[in-house]
């Protein structure tokens, strides 16, 4: 490097690892504001590699740029590669608030754009290409799995599994794990929960990522009613997240819905499951509250919110229970999510059913 300093040097300098470092001198990811400004404190580029970010920052996705590489896939290149990283991010943001099903049209075109590149990459941008293509595999499974729709998520959750493992990237490979396991949770297969998650976690992948899997573990053990190797487990998670919060660039940008908030309410869902309703009820509010404004109102906070509304309904809450319900209802209507409100509707049923 220009300084004299090896990735090894630089890595504990800039709060980040030689692995993360070496992502962003190969063009494989891109720094955040934050990184950069230690950059260029820990080089002495007195701001110019925070002007070279805000001037690519700056240049928007060339939507002729991306309908071109379609017809011509073998003309893809660095440009195009992270304006398709960049509207992987905002779909991701976007489905937080319209729902899976809205985002479903538009997301099978990407992935057969994707599936076309993979085909036709060659040479040393291949790598690049099936890394970005991974990560939008992984984002379709995650749709699909969203949408009810679990044999094409699994099916695309094996593709970013296949095109993660050929990219080299542990934290995709880790999450596709993970995610795979959460499709065993949706049908309550405990022994899979806890061996997929396991899998995930012995990846050499960022602690956050890391998290997520153990907690599932967590999850997948409550099935089965061990206790002690749940709180292990969550305590685990918890370290992890703790550590990733020490090197936050290292981290991959799907998971950034991960938090100390987050990471509450999988408590709370654990204690649901152990039967310890205080317990839930006691995280399950307290991690609900803690999410930012934008994630509030995301469909994937309603199951967190039926759970809530359960374990108030059996401790004898009722009224806070409807107004979940309702709420949960609203939420489903306005994500378009049919799921959240069968649930929430048959909810409201069972309490009026008791009364």
């Amino acid at each position: 490097m220009s300084a004299g300093l090896s990735l090894r040097q630089l890595a504990p300098l800039v709060l980040s690892s030689r692995g993360h470092l070496h992502d962003l001198e190969t063009g494989r990811r891109q720094p955040t504001v934050d990184l950069v400004g230690r950059l260029d404190n820990a080089l002495g580029a007195n701001g110019l590699l925070a002007g070279m970010r805000h001037h690519q920052a700056a240049a928007p996705a060339d939507p002729e740029r991306l309908a071109y590489v379609a017809r011509h896939p073998r003309r893809v290149d660095h440009v195009t590669l992270r304006a398709l990283a960049e509207s992987l991010a905002a779909h991701r943001r976007l489905e937080d608030t319209l729902g899976a099903t809205s985002l479903l049209p538009t997301v099978r075109a990407q992935l057969d754009m994707m599936a076309s590149l993979v085909a036709e990459a060659t040479g040393v941008l291949r790598p690049q290409v099936v890394d970005v293509a991974a990560q939008w595999a992984q984002f379709g499974g995650w749709l699909y799995a969203a949408s009810d729709r679990r044999r094409l998520a699994g099916r695309w959750y094996r593709t970013a599994l296949e095109w993660g493992t050929e990219a080299g990237n542990p934290d995709m490979i880790a999450t596709v794990l993970s995610m795979r396991g959460h499709l065993a949770w949706s049908e309550r297969r405990a022994d899979a929960v806890i061996d997929l998650s396991a899998a995930a976690a012995r990846q050499p992948a960022s602690p956050g990522v890391r998290a997520l899997a153990v907690q599932q573990q967590a999850r997948g053990h409550a099935l089965t009613g061990e206790a002690s190797a749940v709180t292990g487990l969550l305590d685990r998670a918890a370290d992890l997240h703790e550590a990733a919060g020490q090197a936050p660039d290292r981290e991959p940008p799907w998971i950034y819905f991960h938090s100390p908030a987050y990471l509450t309410m999988q408590r709370g869902l654990a204690y649901r499951l152990l039967g310890r309703d205080a317990d839930a009820i006691a995280h399950l509010r307290r991690g609900l509250a803690g999410l930012p404004a934008e994630a509030a109102g995301a469909a994937w906070t309603g199951p967190y919110l039926l759970r809530l509304a359960a374990a108030l309904a059996d401790t004898g809450d009722t009224i806070e229970a409807v107004d979940l319900y309702e709420r949960v209802r609203c939420l489903g209507r306005a994500t378009r999510t049919t799921t959240l409100v069968d649930q929430a509707e048959a909810g409201v049923r069972t309490l009026s059913a008791g009364t």
